[in-house]
């Protein structure tokens, strides 16, 4: 079994709960850290075109992040979702009224939000009655009434927003891509527009590819992104990821609470969600970085960086003079190894010629 399979396994049978033991969490980061650092390769090559935010962000040994649903490719922004398995808990929500009263239901108050969506009778009854002991029963008579009405109207709404929840998911982090090798034919003419562009080398380390989580003055802290292999010919089933943001959002428009309807199964749902492609892109021995772990806001801007300064560059067989000059002048001043590629007609490949 290759490393990528064997991390697959590891990964997906790694689950951190929110709200977990600290230590116990650092314990489950070690283990991935610790399989990453075994397997990491020397070097990740990201392929460039020569387009002007491509060239912006070498000058300033940056790297573009774009959100996936940004992604050129529309297979890097799939999420797998079992719409079936949605539609089936959404139609449960009649059969658990007592669970959504529970959440509602504390210290015989009734959240103000939900008044909004009930009758004026339930409301003048609760208000009448809730501050009295006697009338507990007139409290838990309204409140049936108004969880009944909330239950309808979770089920009315939750199918209308299923599409807005897996576009959230594709709209939660970031993703950069890198591969193993620079010389791949396929991807110099895909992704460096048809080897006109440019390849950057960087050091695997200088990519603080890891789950570098570390404990800084009792604090649970994580790095603010995290660089993993693709693993290929798999599915992730976010279908429990779409219910918790469905849910929540829902429930939480009848309620002023703070905590979760649904709680967070795994921390690591960012990064499961966006590791997974089909086995056809395999030759592409792509890694991803992705940023940031816990995800950020769906309406942020769908393009970032961050810092990451290149070892090398490798210029495409086909690059224009006047680009070649504009970036071999950042190269030599930031001291970055530079490189030409050459067409090799016989052997069918290019080859990379060091520049002095």
């Amino acid at each position: 079994m290759d490393y990528r399979a064997e991390f697959s396994n590891l990964l997906r049978d790694t689950w951190i709960p929110a709200g977990n033991n600290k230590q116990w969490k650092l314990a489950q980061y070690a283990k991935l850290n610790g399989y990453i650092r075994e397997n990491m390769p020397k070097s990740l090559y990201r392929y460039r075109t020569t387009e002007e935010h491509n060239l912006t962000a070498f000058s300033n040994q940056r790297t573009l992040v774009t959100k996936p649903s940004k992604m050129g490719d529309v297979f890097d922004s799939l999420i797998s979702v079992d719409i079936d398995r949605v539609i089936e808990s959404i139609n449960n929500m009649e059969n658990r009224k007592d669970e959504i009263t529970e959440f509602f239901y504390k210290g015989r108050q009734i959240p103000k939000p939900t008044f909004n969506h009930v009758s004026r009778g339930i409301r003048r009854t609760v208000i009448k009655n809730q501050s009295r002991a006697k009338g507990n029963i007139a409290v838990r008579v309204a409140l049936k009434r108004m969880t009944e009405k909330v239950a309808g109207d979770l089920k009315e709404q939750a199918i209308n927003k299923l599409d807005s929840a897996i576009d959230i998911l594709r709209n939660t982090g970031y993703i950069a891509c890198f591969s193993e090798t620079h010389d791949n034919l396929k991807m110099w003419s895909d992704y460096a527009n048809k080897h006109t562009g440019f390849v950057l080398e960087y050091d695997f380390d200088s990519l603080n590819a890891r789950f570098n989580t570390v404990d800084l003055g009792g604090k649970h802290k994580q790095p603010d992104y995290i660089v993993l292999p693709v693993i290929y010919g798999e599915q992730y089933d976010s279908t429990d990821l779409v219910l918790f943001l469905l849910m929540n959002g829902l429930v939480k428009k009848y309620s002023d609470k703070t905590s979760y309807y649904v709680k967070l199964h795994d921390e690591l749902w960012c990064i499961k969600g966006y590791l997974y492609k089909s086995s056809d892109y395999e030759t592409e021995a792509e890694w991803r970085l992705i940023t940031p772990m816990n995800g950020t806001a769906p309406n942020a801007n769908p393009f970032s960086s961050v810092d990451a300064k290149p070892k090398a560059i490798y210029y495409g067989a086909s690059i224009e003079g006047h680009v070649f000059n504009q970036l071999d002048e950042v190269a030599r001043s930031n001291s970055i190894k530079r490189y030409q590629m050459k067409i090799d007609a016989i052997n069918q490949r290019v080859t990379a010629i060091a520049l002095q």
